[in-house]
This record gives structure tokens, sequence and C-alpha cells, in this order.
């Protein structure tokens, strides 16, 4: 067993730069789509309603760009690296999710084969103020579809370190603050869909509609962890809990002797995915997310009220590409950031034409040839 922070160091800097084996091909259905929505509570009709989809932009429904989470979690190499899971106990040695950096090449479509390649590529170590000494683990991500086409890159950074045996700091909850039901939410939110966002009428400093997510509530958790990741079981039961659901996040007692938390917490990349959703609102369909910087500031506790916030940080051209900068935060019920991040986004220019790439048509008239 591993149980100091040298002896991890040394086992996960041996696997450095060699990947990972990958999952296999899985080919991108419409309910593998909308359980993706479902998880995330996005229900934005372009990544989820083909009839909506195929008058938009793209012809055909395509994933959201937050949709590559459940191709591949992308911090598996992170976390681990080679060395085999059952090898670290993490009473001995917990880690946090620090954050990632995407970049996306081009769209995932409706019938891709799709995977992910992961490789632990970077440790380091480092200080934190609560925590003390402790190691930063980077893991790279390839997404790929079966045409050879890369379809994103993601570093994601891990902190491991001694477990304290305690909850790290979180946001206080006196019991006074408003509860808001999260579904509901979903189903109301609105979104700039298909009317064009030009860049000439982007101003900077201008807000970024606000995305209300609610209370974050023990269903939500596993909404994402059985809709997004894996609906699949644990092999192993750690010592201090039977439910294993959810990597244990769901167990409090778990969650505090485990993972230095101070309740049940979410998975990182849930915030990430409403960081996202976001930007996505606010771009509407002619938009194209390019890049988001994410960062993990704070826990996100079963309890806290979360609502996704931003503004116009830049904008400015690149070549030919119209760009906008939107800085994006999800604060909690105290106002503490517990997550931010910054996207970019190009932007269709006044007078581009947006025609659908098919044609209308009315009801389809069989011929003599079919």
């Amino acid at each position: 067993m591993i149980r100091t922070l040298g002896e991890f160091e040394a086992a996960y800097r041996k696997g450095l730069g060699v990947p990972l084996p990958p999952r296999p091909w899985r080919t991108v259905s419409e309910e593998w789509l909308q359980r993706f929505g479902d998880g995330v509570g996005d229900h934005n009709p372009l990544f989820r309603d083909p009839g909506y989809a195929e008058q938009a932009r793209y012809g055909t429904l395509v994933a959201s760009p937050a949709f590559l989470f459940s191709i591949e979690f992308g911090a598996n190499a992170a976390i681990w690296g080679h060395i085999p899971e059952e090898e670290v106990a993490t009473k001995d040695l917990t880690l946090l999710y620090l954050g990632s950096e995407i970049e996306w090449h081009r769209p995932i479509w409706l019938g891709d084969r799709v995977r992910g390649v992961e490789t632990p590529v970077e440790i380091r170590r480092t200080s934190m103020p609560q925590l003390g000494e402790a190691c930063v683990c980077v893991g790279r991500t390839e997404y790929w579809n079966s045409r050879q086409e890369l379809i994103a890159t993601m570093r994601t950074n891990m902190l491991r370190f001694p477990n304290p045996g305690r909850g790290v700091e979180s946001a206080p909850v006196t019991g006074a603050e408003r509860r808001i039901a999260p579904d509901p939410l979903v189903w109301e939110r609105r979104r700039r869909g298909g009317a064009p966002l030009f860049w000439e009428d982007v101003k900077e400093g201008e807000p970024v509609p606000d995305l209300p997510k609610g209370t974050y509530t023990t269903t939500e958790l596993y909404l994402f962890a059985h809709a997004v990741l894996s609906t699949r079981r644990s092999r192993h039961v750690d010592e201090g809990t039977i439910d294993m659901g959810a990597g244990g996040r769901a167990d409090p007692e778990y969650a505090r002797s485990n993972r230095a938390q101070a309740a049940s917490f979410d998975y990182g990349p849930q915030r990430i995915c409403w960081l996202i959703q976001a930007v996505t609102d606010w771009m509407g369909d002619h938009g194209t997310l390019l890049r988001l910087d994410s960062r993990l500031r704070r826990p996100n506790l079963v309890g806290d009220t979360n609502t996704v916030r931003g503004s116009v940080a830049r904008v400015h051209r690149d070549g030919d590409d119209l760009l906008a900068e939107i800085d994006v935060e999800n604060v909690n019920q105290a106002g503490t950031v517990t997550a931010n991040g910054r996207a970019t986004v190009r932007l269709p220019a006044q007078g581009t034409d947006l025609a659908p790439p098919f044609p209308r048509t009315g009801e389809h008239r069989p011929g003599m040839y079919g």
C-alpha cells in the first residue's frame, strides 16, 4: 500500500507520458444526448430535440461542449496515473478536483463513434494553506472520433494530499437561506437559441444572464453520477461506507473521513458543466465555444444554493475570428465563489448568412423510386 505523499509521487511519476488503456468506442445516440442533458440540468433543444436541431445551425443533433465529460471523465489519469486504485486508500491520501483547461476543435455529431485517451503528464509539489504539503497531478485527455479527427483536448488538475480526517472549510448554511428546488429551474430556463448574437453587438462589461441552479441535493448528485458518468456498480467498498455510488460522495461520514469534505459533495466537473451551460445559453446556436479555463475554489456541498453568473471580459479579433471572452463563476448562498473560469467564444459577424445548411422542406411524397 502507498501511504505517504513521497511514495505516491514516486509511483505516479513512473507512468508519466504513457496513455491509459482507453474505453471501447461508443456511438453518440439520441438517448445518450438526452440522458446527459438530464444529468447536468441542460435542456437546450440544440443538443436534445431532433425536430429543433434539424432546422437549426447544424441540421442535426450535436452534443453540448460539456458532453466530453460523459465520453471520458478526464480525471483518471490525474487521480491515479498508472497506480492500481487499490494501492492508494483515500483515508491515507485523499484528493480534490482543482479544475481543467479545455479546447474544442470540432462538434460531436449524432452517430459519431467516440472515445477519450487519458495520459498522466505532470506531477509537482505544492503547499496549501489549509492542507499543507500536496501534489498537483495533471492528466491530458484527447477526445477522438472514429474518423481519426481530434474533437477536443482537456488538461485536468487534481490535488493529492495527506487526509486530515475532517472536512475542509465550507460555506456556512444557517438554515435561514431560501432553498430553491432545482428541477423546475431546468424546465423554465430561457436561452438565446436561434436568435443570432452578432460580434458587433457584444460590449465589454455587459452581464451574461444568470443561470440559477437551485439548492444542491443528493438527487442532483446521483443524476450527474449515473446519467453523465456511469451506471456501473463499484467493485470496492471503502471502510466506513456501504454506499459507493457517486464515489461515496452521498455518505456524509465518508465524505468527512475519506474525502476531507464537511458533508456530501459534488463532482467538480458538474460545476464546469454549469459554467459551460451559462456560456452556450448566452451565445446561442450560432456561437462556437473554443476554450474554457476553469478553477474550483471551494467545496460545493449538498444543501448549498448555486447560481452561475458572468460578464463579457474582452471583445477582439484574432485573424478572421471574431471573439468574445467571458468570465463566469458559480456562487453559493453565502456569495462565495466555488468555481470560476474564462471562456473564449467565436461569434458571427453582422451580414453573415446563417441559413440552415439544408433547405426546409415539406412532407416527403413517395414517387416511383421511393
